[in-house]
């Protein structure tokens, strides 16, 4: 049967397979991907890590021209905070809109109320985003 094989190998100009120069191959490739990714891994935890994050607690809408929000930011170090405070109506168009300033201190956990002035009756009131100062 080999001689069958390498008849055809001959006179099709096929060249013998080297397996193990394709098993090399991949295993390179598969070390590489996971090196790629155990990478990636490594930068998203330390990213996440330095984050701000927001919860929504509460809102209550006062009338037509006023909206009350109450939110928490856990920031990781103690760091001035600015968080964007949206209040929106059936729409979900934006009718009020204040940038909160949290001051540096070192408590990582913050809860803040805050009130908006709206252009018509808003349904909701959160927090868009926060970012250091």
């Amino acid at each position: 049967m080999s001689s069958q094989t390498d008849l055809l190998n001959e006179r099709y100009g096929r060249k013998p397979v080297n397996v193990s120069k394709s098993r090399a191959r991949i295993i390179i490739a598969a070390a590489s991907l996971l090196t790629i990714f155990l990478g990636w891994a490594i930068w998203v935890s330390i990213d996440t890590a330095n984050q701000i994050k927001h919860q929504d607690q509460a809102f209550e809408i006062i009338d037509a021209t006023q909206a009350s929000v109450t939110f928490e930011i856990t920031r990781p170090n103690g760091n001035a905070v600015v968080c964007a405070v949206q209040v929106l109506n059936q729409s979900y168009a934006v009718v009020g809109y204040k940038e909160v300033v949290i001051p540096a201190s070192d408590q990582k956990i913050v809860a803040t109320e805050t009130k908006l002035n709206t252009t018509e009756k808003g349904v909701t009131g959160l927090v868009d985003k926060c970012w250091f100062q």
